[in-house]
């Protein structure tokens, strides 16, 4: 590594660790669960973990996960210490209550699983391990698929993002990860990855007999334009589809959707929310789908040696936009959005504010990921299969 981009990495580490710091410091003086604030990205504080709710989800998980990948970075305990007692909110509610909506698999994995990783608790794993149990209510039998919020008719290629702990519990019990491969399995088949390797973001289910009725785009410019953090989770959830399993399949759709992201690289490297609009150089960027794709580009270049110089060529380019041009000193991601938002239901809360720019909580996570795993050799603690 360049003395110039160590010092870029370094620089990083230290505004994401200004950033924790704050938070420590709320931690100690008032305790609670902390809600990530989509104007500042800073932190307020409530009294209860909210389980049930799509419209008041805290995202805590993502800010426990970035909190242990800073105490394994810089080994100040007290940024393991917080990410613990964030556990010990979550993990009990977790491990009581059947699952309504998808993206408490979130807090399963970046907050318990990687703390069992990185602690050896086995309370950590034990809340992960009966979270993953209740996240089979959201399981749909007829569609062979979990559905992104109980009750709702669609898919979506997000849902990969909240499987890993399932995939990861695999190894103790196989069959822990049956319904998460059932999914994966069910995504491809339904063509969520189109032939070309671009993502379409959710397929509509009927009502009565769970049949696909079609292929639709939630927060994209149209239903068959490319969603750019779409295109992230089409990558990430199949590269842990890949390391839980050693399935090629997995892999090559991984592989598949990675390639259409490098392809369409952007000037600048970090794409527009959607990369068909024909208005998209004056909408905002999507800077966490760029954080997403980094992190999972690193991976599969271990994995695929034919295309490791490309791939890494990308990430690094795109590590150093991120870096130099999105990170404020206080380790906050900017310019991100929600997206369009193009299907709103019924007494359902609109999210974001586009086209302005929202501070999304998926980038402050991948971007400390992407740290880790450009400093760190040894990614053994994220790996799904026990090894680095």
């Amino acid at each position: 590594m360049d003395k110039a981009h160590r010092r870029v990495l370094d620089r990083a580490l230290g505004y994401l660790c200004n950033g924790a710091d704050a938070v420590c410091d709320d931690l100690e003086r008032c305790g609670g669960v902390p809600r990530l604030n989509s104007m500042t990205g800073g932190y307020g504080w409530d009294d209860d973990y909210v389980w049930d709710s799509w419209a008041d989800f805290q995202w805590v998980g993502f800010l426990a996960g970035r909190l242990w990948l800073l105490h394994l970075l810089t080994r100040r305990q007290r940024y393991g210490d917080a990410a613990l007692r964030l556990c010990e909110r979550i993990g009990p509610v977790l491990a009581r209550h059947p699952t309504v909506f998808s993206s408490t698999g979130i807090d399963m994995y970046y907050a318990l699983t990687l703390g069992h990783q990185i602690t050896g608790r086995d309370d950590l794993k034990a809340w992960a391990f009966a979270g993953g149990d209740n996240f089979a209510n959201i399981f749909d039998p007829k569609a062979k698929a979990f559905l992104q919020i109980a009750g709702a008719d669609r898919i979506v290629i997000d849902t990969g993002l909240n499987l890993p702990s399932m995939l990861w519990a695999s190894q103790w019990e196989p069959e822990r990860a049956a319904l998460a491969y059932r999914h994966l399995d069910t995504v491809l088949e339904v063509g969520l990855i189109r032939s070309d390797g671009s993502n379409c973001h959710a397929a509509a289910l009927d009502p009565q007999t769970r049949a696909v009725t079609g292929l639709f785009s939630l927060q994209g410019w149209s239903n068959d334009s490319t969603w750019a953090r779409g295109q992230g989770w089409a990558m990430l959830g199949f590269a842990h589809a890949y390391e839980a399993s050693r399935d090629p399949r997995y892999l090559d759709a991984a592989r598949r959707a990675a390639d259409w992201y490098v392809d369409h690289a952007p000037r600048g490297w970090v794409p527009r929310y959607d990369y068909d609009d024909p208005d998209r150089e004056t909408l905002p960027y999507d800077s966490c789908a760029a954080c997403i794709a980094t992190a999972v580009l690193m991976r599969l270049a271990r994995w695929l040696p034919d295309r490791a110089e490309r791939y890494r060529s990308v990430a690094r380019e795109t590590l150093q936009a991120l870096l130099s041009n999105f990170l404020t000193t206080g380790g906050v991601v900017l310019h991100g959005s929600w997206g369009r938002m193009r299907h709103i239901e019924t007494g359902k809360p609109r999210l974001g504010r586009f086209p302005q720019e929202d501070v999304m909580p998926y980038g402050n996570y991948w971007i400390a990921e992407c740290l880790y795993r450009e400093l760190s050799d040894d990614w053994s603690v994220l790996s799904l299969d026990g090894h680095a």
